[in-house]
């Protein structure tokens, strides 16, 4: 006796709205959480006497620090505004997920809305990176009569790359969207009435038997018993 074949499970891989979705959604995330960490730390040595100075600052989105060290002046912050388009940047990509992953964008018009939101958000992004490191090449030859400098890249620049990479992948998934159809409206079926007709023609089990009968012209019933 053979073994029954064993049944394949059938895996449903998510629609491409759904990936599309979900990739804006961590694109407008990244964008919103890279403005609370460090855009890079750039350090400055000057020389002091027979001794240096090192001059410390990191920059955030909303505030640049300035350490100073052996010295007791100098400013130690200060407040910045910069992290305002990857806020907006990331409300355009969070916006636009929300109506991809509820289906809310069925309609071309919402379609072409989403897209004009990842595109925003992308560009928002891709300009605050580009801004950051304008930034830091601003620092570096503002420094220039410093002995020595290093900078270090922080995690709040890497964080809006990988947003605006994820911002430009989610464009392109949705360039092969095609919009839902709306539903088609319910009609009322007209309730019909069956009759089922009997035919009295038909044969009690359905077709025609052949029976053995005496013929009538010479059969004769049975006698009655004779009561005593």
């Amino acid at each position: 006796m053979s073994e029954p074949t064993p049944s394949v499970p059938v895996v449903r891989l998510p629609s491409r709205r759904m990936v599309a979705g979900v990739v804006l959604l961590l694109a407008g995330l990244l964008a919103i959480g890279g403005t609370f960490a460090a855009l890079y730390t750039f350090t400055v040595a000057f020389p002091l006497g027979l001794s240096q100075f090192s001059h410390t600052f990191v920059v955030t989105s909303w505030i640049s620090d300035y350490p100073t060290y052996g010295l007791p002046f100098g400013a130690t912050s200060r407040t910045n505004y910069f992290g305002v388009p990857a806020l907006v940047a990331g409300a355009l990509a969070l916006y636009g997920a929300d109506l991809l992953l509820r289906r809310r964008a069925a309609a071309p018009r919402q379609v072409a809305q989403v897209r004009l939101f990842a595109v925003a958000a992308t560009g928002l992004v891709a300009g605050y990176v580009w801004f950051g490191v304008t930034n830091l090449v601003d620092s570096i030859a503002s420094s220039a009569g410093a002995s020595a400098y290093t900078f270090d890249t922080g995690a709040g620049m890497w964080l809006f790359i990988a947003a605006a990479l994820l911002g430009a992948l989610s464009f392109v998934l949705m360039l092969g969207l095609v919009p839902e159809g709306a539903p088609a409206p319910a009609t009322a079926v007209d309730e019909e009435v069956v009759v089922y007709q009997v035919d009295l023609d038909t044969p009690p089990m359905g077709f025609e038997v052949p029976v053995n009968l005496p013929p009538t012209d010479t059969y004769q019933p049975p006698e009655k018993p004779q009561s005593t």
